[in-house]
């Protein structure tokens, strides 16, 4: 899975979409750590590849990974080529 990180939206109950922008909005992200944890449950790593340096959202990927209890790397778009190369080839060598 691919995504930008940030919480910005859920589907209500009625099948209407929730969104908020600005932020972390708490309902919002109460149901991404719901999801985060069911993705553990179900045996789906998450690694995180974080480019953004906004306070809440390094908490936010911090807490993803300690609940998926996958992996945080807090790069930019110079190093991601990098971090990710690196992560792969730590796996290959297992």
């Amino acid at each position: 899975m691919v995504t930008d990180g940030k919480p910005a939206a859920i589907t209500l109950l009625d099948g209407r979409i929730f969104t908020k922008s600005e932020g972390l909005d708490p309902e919002i992200v109460k149901h991404g750590y719901r999801e985060v944890l069911a993705c553990r449950k179900a045996g789906i790593l998450i690694n995180t590849f974080m480019l953004a340096q906004d306070p809440y959202l390094i908490r936010f990927v911090e807490k993803v990974s300690e609940i998926a209890r996958g992996k945080a790397y807090f790069t930019s778009m110079i190093t991601l080529g990098q971090s990710v190369m690196m992560d792969f080839l730590r796996k290959k060598c297992r």
